[in-house]
């Protein structure tokens, strides 16, 4: 049975009041950490009295009157403290950890004070303070900054990524709050409450992104109206409205074209490139194939996005989503090659050129291919599996972008036991976690693994 969910709303108002720290008051661990390139979530969203009769601190009084999966159940803490409080449920009282929870969200809403505030001019001064600073951290470090197009380590994601959990949702936050505590304190309706709503709609989308991954089909953008209403109402000149507007476009068209040609205008397979208008070029290739190329911006490709993309040109061969931070999801990319059409990021389409057929459109990179074998080979090497083992990852799994199935097969030697095999077929089923309902296992001797004969031979060892 699959675990059911937390509501996304509750997962926001827990972020809202947590801070991004673990509320475990001797841990306070910031809920993000940097690996290399990449920005991991180390977020537990725990149940204060866990669910089922056998739940840690399930035989509270309160386990049989409490919503489990309510806010008032639940605290955020870093992977190691969930694990800690609910392996350890007789030294974590549910008293102490409504405490925890409790002196964590003073202690936030301290730091974060909203002030009552009856000066408009006043008010409206910090909220612009507040998006000009986002302003410059997205010019300098966001998807269509300079650094963005022209980076090459990853390091500038990664700085875009912190800045928007240190500095960027905690202001969002902030303009918000300060609008929603006032908004009595000035003559009903208030027009700057009214302008807020739609700021906010782009708010909760954004920490939805950052925070707990909740990738929506139609991302709200930073709405430059209500960026336009605080200016004009502080007396700030600023060029009009639908000028400002144009100008935020074309600059964005300009960077996704540099961008483009950075990357396809002296690839050694391509022939020509022709741009038709702002989304679509022709793309002919060196073996003289043609392809008709619509090139996206959206953050999150869906396929939502792709009937948006169709009722604009049903003839597109290709779909590029060409923002640097953006990806597709599983299930557009899946519809896409459904209808033989490629979707693709950038590099992945300057790799996939090179290919014909289903190896065009399912093109799979190899950092990607080393990271799925990465996803078994290490956790398997401490998994203390018999000697006389092998262990292979073959088929779709390690060939295609989308895959139904992963083949494993595991070859043993005379005189490894039945048991040491089912202990491997577990570790396995453990490793791959969701994906176990997708591993199909071949279990053979080494005599019979000889004999075999494997077609498209993606054979790689992941444990030996």
């Amino acid at each position: 049975m699959s675990k059911k969910s937390i509501p996304v709303n509750i997962v926001r108002r827990l972020w809202s009041a947590c801070g991004g720290y673990c509320q475990n008051p001797k841990c306070n661990k910031f809920l993000f950490t940097s690996i290399g390139e990449d920005y991991v979530s180390l977020a537990n969203v725990a149940h204060i009295i866990g669910r089922g009769k056998n739940g840690p601190r399930s035989e509270h009084e309160l386990a049989q009157i409490i919503d489990k999966d309510g806010l008032d159940n639940l605290i955020m803490l870093c992977l190691d403290c969930h694990k800690v409080v609910d392996e350890l449920e007789k030294k974590f009282s549910v008293e102490e950890m409504q405490r925890w929870k409790a002196d964590h969200e003073k202690k936030i809403r301290g730091l974060f004070n909203i002030p009552t505030i009856n000066d408009e001019k006043k008010l409206l001064t910090e909220v612009n303070e507040l998006i000009d600073q986002n302003k410059f951290i997205f010019q300098q470090y966001g998807p269509y900054s300079q650094k963005a197009i022209e980076g090459e380590s990853g390091d500038t994601l990664t700085i875009w990524r912190r800045r928007c959990l240190d500095t960027i949702l905690p202001n969002n936050r902030r303009i918000v709050n300060l609008i929603e505590k006032n908004k009595r304190n000035f003559p009903y309706p208030w027009d700057v409450y009214q302008e807020m709503l739609s700021y906010k709609l782009h708010v909760e989308a954004f920490e939805d992104n950052c925070l707990i991954g909740q990738k929506v089909n139609d991302y709200k953008l930073f709405p430059i109206e209500f960026d336009h209403f605080i200016k004009t109402k502080l007396g700030i000149k600023l060029l009009p409205l639908e000028v400002r507007a144009e100008e935020e476009l074309e600059f964005r068209r300009n960077q996704i074209s540099k961008f483009i040609n950075r990357f396809l205008a002296d690839h050694n397979f391509i022939a020509q490139m022709e741009e038709l208008n702002s989304a679509t070029m022709f793309i002919e290739l060196k073996d003289q194939r043609t392809f008709k190329v619509f090139v996206t911006n959206t953050y999150y490709f869906t396929e939502y996005t792709f009937n948006k993309v169709m009722a604009v040109d049903p003839q597109v061969d290709v779909i590029i989503c060409s923002n640097p931070y953006g990806q597709y999801s599983e299930s557009a990319k899946n519809l896409c090659i459904e209808n033989r059409i490629g979707l693709f990021m950038l590099r992945e389409f300057m790799g996939a050129i090179r290919k014909t057929g289903d190896e065009f459109l399912n093109y799979l990179l190899r950092s990607e291919e080393r990271e799925r074998l990465d996803k078994f080979r290490k956790p398997l090497r401490n998994k203390g599996l018999a000697r006389g083992l092998k262990i292979y990852l073959l088929g779709s799994y390690l060939r295609r972008k989308v895959y139904r199935d992963i083949d494993i097969t595991i070859v043993y030697e005379v005189g490894v036991t039945e048991s040491e095999i089912d202990k491997a077929v577990e570790a396995i089923k453990t490793v791959a976690g969701e994906e176990s309902t997708k591993l199909d296992f071949t279990i053979c001797s080494t005599k019979e693994f000889s004999d075999m004969e494997f077609y498209h031979n993606n054979l790689t060892v992941i444990y030996t």
